[in-house]
C-alpha cells in the first residue's frame, strides 16, 4: 500500500509537470551581445506604463527572492515547475505581476515563462527546456531596478 501510495504521487507529479509546461505569455526580445527571452505578465509600454496606460509599480518592489536558486538539470522537452519568486513588496494593495519581467540568458536552451500568481503575491514560473546547453533564469523588476539571483539551467542530451 505505501508502495502504491508513493508512486501514485510520483506519477500525478510527473503528470502535472507536464500539463504545466508550455504555458508561455509574454514577448521574446533580444540584446546585442546576449540573447534575451523576456516573459512579463502583461505587456510593458515606454516609460513605465503598461498598455493600458496604468502606471507600473515597480518601484513598490526592493527585492525579488527565487523559492530556489539551485542549478537545475532538464532533458529537452522537459519542465521545471518546482520553484516560484518571492517579492518583497511595500505596498501589496499596487502590487501587479507585470512589475516583474522573467528572462532566460540563452531561449535557444531553456525558456522562462510566468504561469500564475498565488494569492500571497508569489509568482510562479516554468522553466522549459529546449536544447542541450547552459543558461541562466532570472527576474527583474519592469524599471530595471531590482534582479533576482541567476538561477543556472542545464539541459543535458538524453
Amino acid at each position: 500500500m505505501k508502495k502504491t501510495l508513493v508512486s501514485l504521487v510520483a506519477v500525478s507529479a510527473f503528470i502535472l509537470s507536464l500539463t504545466a509546461c508550455g504555458t508561455e505569455t509574454g514577448t521574446a526580445t533580444s540584446t546585442e551581445n546576449i540573447s534575451v527571452t523576456e516573459t512579463t505578465t502583461e505587456q510593458a509600454g515606454v516609460q513605465g506604463e503598461d498598455v493600458s496606460g496604468e502606471q507600473l509599480t515597480s518601484g513598490n518592489i526592493t527585492a525579488l527572492k527565487l523559492s530556489s536558486d539551485e542549478a537545475v538539470t532538464l532533458f529537452p522537452g522537459q519542465c521545471d515547475i518546482t520553484s516560484y519568486l518571492i517579492p518583497e513588496i511595500t505596498d501589496t494593495a499596487i502590487f501587479k505581476p507585470g512589475d516583474v519581467t522573467f528572462i532566460s540568458t540563452n531561449p535557444e536552451v531553456a525558456e522562462i515563462n510566468f504561469t500564475k500568481a498565488a494569492r500571497n503575491n508569489n509568482l510562479y514560473f516554468s522553466i522549459d527546456a529546449i536544447a542541450p546547453g547552459e543558461a541562466e533564469v532570472y527576474a527583474v523588476t519592469a524599471d530595471g531596478t531590482v534582479e533576482s539571483v541567476h538561477k543556472k539551467v542545464i539541459v543535458s542530451e538524453r
